[in-house]
C-alpha cells in the first residue's frame, strides 16, 4: 500500500511483529484482560465518572458498562495492530507502550 508516496508493506510488517515479538503480543492480551477485569470492578464500585480513559468512559456511557469496556479494549488492540502494520520500529514500541499503560491501569484500579 502507498501512503504519502511511500510503499508501506502492511501485511509484512504485521507478520514480522507477530513472529518476532509473539511473547509481547501474548503479554498484551493478558494485560488487556487484567485491565478489563479491574476496570469492570473499579467502575462497579465508583461509577463511570471515575474512569480516567475518556474513550472507554464515553463507550461505557453510550453502550453500557460491560459493552463499553470491551469496545475500549478492542479499540486498543486495533490501534496496536494498525501501528504494527504501518511501521516495524514504531509499531513495536507502541506495543510495548500499551502493555505498560495497561499494567499501570491494572495496578491503579486494583489499589483504589
Amino acid at each position: 500500500m502507498k501512503i504519502l508516496d511511500e510503499k508501506v508493506p502492511i501485511k509484512e510488517n504485521l507478520t514480522f511483529s507477530l513472529k518476532r515479538y509473539w511473547y509481547l503480543w501474548l503479554i498484551l492480551l493478558v494485560t488487556i484482560l487484567f485491565d478489563y477485569l479491574s476496570t469492570a470492578e473499579f467502575v462497579s464500585k465508583y461509577g463511570i465518572k471515575a474512569e480516567a480513559n475518556l474513550i472507554t468512559r464515553f463507550m461505557m456511557h453510550t453502550f453500557g458498562h460491560d459493552t463499553g469496556n470491551m469496545m475500549g479494549k478492542l479499540l486498543q488492540i486495533l490501534s496496536v495492530i494498525c501501528m504494527a502494520c504501518l511501521s516495524r520500529r514504531i509499531g513495536n514500541f507502541f506495543l510495548l507502550f500499551v502493555i505498560i499503560i495497561n499494567s499501570w491501569a491494572t495496578i491503579v484500579n486494583s489499589i483504589s
